[in-house]
């Protein structure tokens, strides 16, 4: 194979189930691959939401420090690429070929999924690299992730809720107890929610790891144009600017590198934050006459961020809904979080199995009081809007597009082709 889409597409082929939970098989060949320490420092992130901001939060704050870093995180949105960065950058196509070429040689007889090969070659090339930290976003849940086959110095979850039903169940508590098998004896343990599920702290607690919990070890408190973030150690950062993600994921982040003993202070902090930039997550854009904003929201917490974002623009008019969900998320819970503030809804087909058709979407819209509409595509769905500021330019409305990171993909494919 001498593409990146050629091997791509092996991978996907490779194993008989798309997900299957366990790190048996991925941890013989890390080990034959001779991959631990992956960094110097190794920082894991699991959570509901919030994990990628989290891990690019980190990321800044570390090239600010000098530290050389490498983050994994998934999925991405166009190129495969963008899942693994190494001192602030996408990794090139040969790189990935070589880490691919080297999985594939030391597997031999072992069956792995599509992201569990991909995680190794992720880890192949931090090995290779020679990284102070490594910041990992876990994938799916947490105890039995690819990515928890590491022992990290310390671990993130950012916020528990209902979300990856089918593997993940719909018991809070039980979703806690899997967020929080990231967690390590004797290590720092970060929750970013003041008010998640006791499990987390329960497991934290049997395990003997050192556990940090939003409005406890540590604070976050809202000011006039700032906030503050404090230790209950004692330390603390006033006039902290707000990233354009929560708070809540900056105040975690701070935590983690604490413990760490990462030098902290309000510069660098603020720094961070100007330089922190993930494609859609309210990021805005224009397209033949029409503006908005793409939001990869796909769950009941994100949509709840996205109402209140929105709300705070204090629009007009209400926006347009461009949405693609995938068939196993809480859909009738995100219409709940977002039932007053859109005109009406634009349904899309996915061209993924386990999407849920634009006609199935638009019912479920409309049983729950929505104006919906469905459409084959994105295209054409963007196109009717198009068409409708093109003839009553006064009736604009801002669109905003979300439920999926592959919604998001083909708004991005469509207008950057």
């Amino acid at each position: 194979m001498n593409t990146l889409d050629e091997w791509l597409s092996y991978l996907e082929s490779m194993h008989p189930t798309e997900i299957d939970l366990g790190l048996d098989r991925i941890k013989q060949v890390a080990d034959r691959l001779s991959l631990f320490p992956l960094a110097r420092e190794v920082i894991m992130v699991a959570g509901t939401n919030g994990k990628g901001t989290t891990c690019a939060y980190i990321e800044s704050y570390a090239s600010q420090l000098g530290k050389s870093s490498g983050v994994y995180s998934s999925p991405h949105l166009i190129r495969f690429n963008e899942r693994i960065r190494i001192r602030n950058e996408e990794v090139g196509d040969q790189p990935l070929l070589k880490a691919f070429e080297c999985v594939e040689a030391a597997r031999k007889e072992i069956s792995l999924t599509y992201f569990e090969f991909t995680t190794l070659a992720a880890f192949w090339l931090f090995k290779q690299a020679d990284l102070d930290v490594a910041i990992l976003e876990v994938g799916l849940g947490g105890r039995l992730d690819a990515v928890n086959i590491v022992d990290a110095d310390v671990s993130v979850v950012t916020s528990i809720g209902i979300d990856h039903e089918s593997w993940l169940g719909s018991d809070i508590d039980v979703i806690g107890y899997e967020k929080a098998g990231i967690f390590r004896s004797g290590r720092p343990a970060v929750f970013g929610a003041s008010d998640g599920p006791a499990s987390v702290g329960a497991h934290a607690t049997q395990i003997g790891a050192e556990f940090y919990q939003a409005g406890n070890a540590y604070q976050f408190d809202p000011a006039e144009g700032h906030w503050t973030w404090s230790m209950k150690n004692g330390s603390s950062l006033v006039g902290l600017s707000y990233p354009g993600f929560p708070v809540q994921n900056v105040a975690a982040a701070l935590c983690a590198m604490a413990t760490l003993n990462w030098s902290l202070n309000r510069e660098t902090a603020n720094r961070a934050v100007e330089q922190v930039s993930i494609r859609g997550r309210m990021e805005a854009f224009e397209f033949n006459g029409v503006e908005g904003w793409l939001d990869v929201a796909h769950n009941p917490q994100a949509a709840a961020y996205l109402a209140e974002q929105l709300t705070h623009k204090n629009l007009p008019r209400k926006p347009v809904a461009i949405i693609g969900c995938m068939s196993d998320k809480d859909i009738s819970g995100v219409i709940k979080q977002l039932e007053f503030v859109f005109d009406r809804w634009l349904c899309i087909d996915l061209p993924i199995d386990r999407a849920l058709s634009s006609s199935e979407l638009k019912d479920k819209l409309i049983n729950c009081g929505q104006a919906a509409t469905a459409f084959s595509d994105f295209q054409q769905a963007f196109e009717a809007v198009a068409e409708e500021t093109r003839n009553s330019p006064e009736e604009t409305r801002k669109v905003v597009v979300l439920g999926s990171f592959f919604t998001v993909a083909e708004a991005i494919s469509y207008y950057e082709r």
